[in-house]
């Protein structure tokens, strides 16, 4: 496969996937106000998980949208558009343009290579993922350097609570310092808690630490840098953005319910409590965290979410799990088996774009067969509208004529790439 053929495929996987990745978001949005109030949280926060999947996973082929063409309106999928916008990138595979270049006085023709769109297209594409997510790690890992600086340790009393609350072997770290204006959860691989360098009453504390543990137990900074990688992936797509800070939001309300489903009424009002204390404590946001809220609308939702807590029917949330269940795996499925059940690659182009494709690649076999030296290679093909190939023109730029031995197999392996007869391969030195 050809750097244009590569490029076109990477294009059209992107956008398959990102396509699918939109429609799914779309149908979650649209099923937020009604499953608000009548399904738990944690379920309404893993059912984005679905997206999630269709960002980074190469199954998405088969959302249906009409196209029209004249009198008649056939159904076309998303897959179908995505290799359509990824053909018309690539609608020249290869590109040569013809340089003039004075060589010992003498005028001579020489071939410049001019990439493709499609290898345009692609690598825009991966400069936008570079800098994206090089621009979220270098912002988080000089944030966590500026915090190290200034960490202090906790008082043993606070640690033992945290310690008390962690299920694991391997305690969180707790730390207080002075740059943090909100409780936060950061690392990966070595997670803490970082407090503001204030004094928590009791309750308030334990609140706060319950919080951050349950984020730990749920690995929701590994969700977090999941979603930061997809949304450095599909940067151009606005989608992608919406539906992650959809998915952080509702991330948050499953955390306080997980905390609060243990809770009495008594203690849930505490928990509210402490939640309006943090917020009045807090002045500006703290980059790639998992803060103890977002602003003060999601603080509001919050608040209204512990206060109507209730637990939830097993047969909603089991009714509601299937749905949603069968309905992803519908989209995902039958994007699978359409994928299987494509035509060869070739198919996918016009008959100019496969003769297109199929001069770049005698023209690669030619250049491999005489790598010694490195000859510039340009091909023409004639054929008709059945797709017949009838003529073949190679031309090569070499500074001394080949014997006719080489010349011999050139032209053989010109017609077994082909599969046109040797006579009417035309084989000509410049």
């Amino acid at each position: 496969m050809t750097i244009e053929e590569y490029s076109a495929e990477i294009i059209m996987l992107i956008l398959s996937m990102t396509f699918t990745g939109s429609i799914i978001s779309c149908f979650l949005f649209t099923l937020k106000p009604i499953i608000k109030d009548r399904l738990p949280r944690s379920f309404q926060y893993y059912m984005w998980f679905s997206v999630l999947i269709a960002l980074m996973l190469p199954v998405s082929k088969i959302i249906v949208i009409p196209a029209w063409n004249d009198s008649i309106m056939p159904m076309r999928s998303m897959y179908d558009i995505a290799r359509w916008i990824s053909d018309t990138a690539s609608e020249r595979p290869v590109g040569y343009g013809f340089a003039l270049q004075s060589e010992n006085g003498q005028i001579v023709p020489q071939m410049a290579y001019l990439p493709s769109a499609a290898v345009i297209v692609c690598v825009v594409w991966q400069l936008g993922m570079a800098l994206v997510l090089g621009f979220h790690i270098i912002c988080y890992v000089s944030y966590l350097r500026r915090l190290d600086r200034h960490n202090i340790s906790a008082d043993l009393q606070e640690i033992e609570l945290l310690n008390s609350l962690s299920e694991r072997k391997k305690p969180l770290r707790l730390y207080k310092n002075p740059m943090v204006e909100k409780p936060i959860l950061v690392g990966f691989f070595r997670p803490a808690v970082i407090l503001p360098d204030k004094k928590y009453d009791e309750m308030k504390l334990r609140n706060i630490l319950m919080h951050e543990t349950t984020h730990r137990k749920r690995h929701d900074i590994f969700v977090k840098w999941l979603l930061i990688f997809a949304g450095s992936v599909h940067w151009f797509n606005p989608f992608v953005h919406f539906a992650r800070r959809e998915m952080n939001r509702a991330c948050e309300l499953a955390c306080d319910e997980a905390v609060i489903k243990e809770l009495d009424r008594s203690e849930m009002q505490q928990y509210g409590d402490t939640l309006i204390a943090v917020a009045a404590d807090s002045i500006k946001k703290i980059p790639l965290s998992i803060a103890m809220f977002e602003d003060k609308k999601n603080l509001k939702e919050r608040l209204r979410a512990i206060m109507k807590h209730t637990k939830y029917s097993k047969r909603a949330v089991i009714a509601a799990s299937a749905i949603l269940v069968t309905t992803v795996c519908v989209i995902l499925g039958i994007s699978t088996l359409y994928g299987a059940d494509r035509h060869d690659f070739m198919d996918n182009f016009t008959l100019q774009e496969q003769m297109q494709i199929r001069e770049a690649k005698l023209r690669e076999t030619i250049h491999n067969y005489d790598k010694e030296n490195n000859p510039t290679v340009l091909v023409s093909i004639d054929y008709l509208e059945s797709g017949e190939i009838t003529n073949v023109y190679i031309f090569i730029g070499q500074e001394e004529n080949p014997d006719s031995e080489m010349m011999s197999e050139i032209k053989a392996l010109a017609s077994k790439e082909l599969g046109v007869d040797i006579q009417n391969i035309y084989l000509e030195y410049i």
